[in-house]
């Protein structure tokens, strides 16, 4: 019978996600962890893992808060957090280590059924930009507060309830605006992770998607995006029509929040 070879350096993202996230046969994990500990590249990417949630969970607590951070808004923000590690986006798939091919009983060599390995500094970029517009969401919502406003919203940041899911109205406060932290809540054409995304890039905007849900603006249906804001310590609240696609984005606003 023959045995599973342990992966080596370089390590991929994916594997390296998992491993931070518990989410790796213990045996094998037990045998990851000192070639993890050993390579300098994939410690630091670890490194980064661990200090952007101890980032997000210490601006919970800090004193410029003007108002508490909603509940939900809390649990979607660190569910978001937990899909960055389990997948390269956060609706992606785990990483699962190949299946032993069932068509042949030959000993294979030890990387035979492996994926090649990528190499990180390829991909971490992009898994980084996601981190960092996580985040961004959480200074936003210490720094702006949750009750100041955006698009028009109360200048005096008086404290504003959250809104009922998908009855927003016009006036588009940072509480509401962080309602679609993490959701899908949107229907029609714009439900679709791909339409979502081409509507995005024909806004002129190439950002990653935070959340969208159904909203009114100015009396009309439409959209709100969440995205990864253009300077650090951002986001996007992008509002188009229902019908937004290539050719056609349906732009209704652009606001930058934090």
């Amino acid at each position: 019978m023959a045995t599973r070879s342990v992966p080596q350096p370089p390590f991929s993202t994916e594997l390296l996600a998992d491993l931070h996230a518990d989410n790796i046969d213990p045996e094998l994990g037990a045998q990851l962890w000192p070639l993890v500990r050993a390579d300098a590249d994939a410690s630091r990417y670890l490194d980064s893992l661990d200090e952007v949630r101890g980032h997000v969970r210490e601006l919970g607590a800090v004193d410029p808060v003007l108002h508490p951070m909603p509940d939900d808004v809390s649990v979607r923000l660190f569910s978001f957090l937990e899909d960055l590690e389990s997948g390269e986006e956060p609706r992606a798939t785990v990483h699962r280590l190949p299946e032993p091919s069932e068509t042949s009983s030959a000993p294979t060599g030890p990387s035979e059924h492996l994926a090649p390995p990528v190499s990180l500094d390829e991909r971490r970029g992009r898994r980084l930009r996601w981190l960092a517009a996580a985040a961004a969401v959480a200074a936003v919502v210490a720094g702006v507060g949750i009750g100041a406003s955006v698009l028009g919203g109360d200048e005096e940041g008086t404290p504003v309830a959250s809104p009922t899911e998908n009855q927003i109205g016009d006036d588009l406060t940072a509480t509401a605006a962080l309602a679609a932290l993490g959701r899908n809540d949107v229907t029609g054409p714009l439900a679709d992770y791909a339409a979502r995304d081409a509507c995005v890039a024909a806004a002129g905007l190439t950002r990653p998607v935070l959340g969208s849900m159904n909203m009114t603006y100015s009396g009309q249906a439409a959209v709100l995006i969440l995205l990864g804001g253009a300077d650090r310590g951002q986001i996007t609240a992008l509002v188009v029509g229902p019908g937004c696609a290539p050719g056609d984005p349906q732009v209704k606003n652009i606001t930058d929040i934090g």
